[in-house]
């Protein structure tokens, strides 16, 4: 005999396991965002329930009586916060449970409702006929040809997509244009974060930004080097964003003693590192 309920605690936990090793690789808390839940509290709640799926998982695989239920709970637990982002008007977000791949909201609640699905089938002994050895070599055979088949859709899929990312493949450099952000040469507009005394750097991200969240550890390690760095938020300062000029996100102001010196669109750590660095240039050729 089969037992279903063990097969279903087992698969349950490699998903949490999955998942929680997924959240600490990344080490991305602004993946919260979409939630709505504020910035100070991102870090904490996005460490915590990276802990709390790893100890679910580990309490299903010792075989805890009460794992099952609290996986149910996360389960719909992620549905909810799932529905409210989707509320919000978010269409698509990367959820971070298994790499960094943004997906529609819509196929990430099928995704956490089948999850709990599982995690239920846990909570109930089921016990089915072991099948025969034929029946096995078959569902096997059948298995493997599936696997082949989807390998042989994603080398397709792949060959398409490198093409597509060479095409991609953005310039070096930030795009400055002189319509878009301050006024180089200028006061900043209002920013209350800004010390205007030194450098600093203001960047401006949107909720459901996807180059936006790829490129938050790019500022926190800018950041952990010493620069000042003031993160500004569309849905939380849209007035900022009006004063500024930001055309759209991720965009970038170099501010030295308050005067803005560089701007422009930014999408990697290079770029902002050159927006940075052109910035100091024209700093020093004004004063020589």
């Amino acid at each position: 005999m089969v037992d279903i309920d063990i097969f279903a605690r087992v698969l349950t936990a490699a998903i949490l396991l999955w998942a929680a090793v997924a959240k600490l690789t990344s080490r991305d808390p602004e993946r919260l965002e979409p939630y709505g839940i504020p910035p100070a509290l991102r870090s904490p709640a996005y460490y915590l329930l990276a802990a709390l799926e790893a100890s679910v998982a580990l309490a299903l695989l010792l075989g805890a009586p009460f794992a099952p239920v609290v996986a149910v709970a996360l389960g719909a637990l992620f549905v909810a916060a799932l529905s409210y982002a989707r509320a919000r008007g978010i269409r698509r977000l990367d959820c971070g449970c298994f790499g960094s791949k943004e997906r529609s909201v819509e196929a990430l609640l099928l995704r956490a409702v089948g999850f709990s699905a599982l995690a239920g089938l846990g909570a109930f002994s089921i016990e089915v006929a072991t099948p025969s050895r034929e029946t096995i070599v078959v569902v096997a055979l059948v298995v493997l040809a599936v696997a082949v088949v989807a390998l042989a859709a994603l080398v397709l899929a792949l060959y398409r997509q490198v093409g597509v990312l060479t095409l991609r493949v953005g310039p070096g450099i930030a795009l400055e244009l002189t319509e878009e952000g301050p006024v180089l040469g200028e006061e900043a507009p209002e920013l209350e974060e800004l010390a205007r005394a030194g450098p600093e750097l203001a960047v401006f991200f949107s909720p459901g930004c996807r180059l936006c969240r790829q490129l938050a550890p790019a500022v926190r390690a800018l950041a952990r080097d010493g620069l000042p760095v003031h993160v500004v938020y569309e849905n939380e300062q849209p007035r900022t964003f009006e004063h500024w000029g930001i055309p759209g996100t991720p965009f970038a102001v170099h501010v030295v003693d308050g005067i803005a010196v560089a701007k422009g669109t930014v999408n990697t750590l290079e770029q902002l590192e050159q927006l940075l660095a052109v910035g100091a240039q024209r700093v020093e050729y004004a004063a020589a």
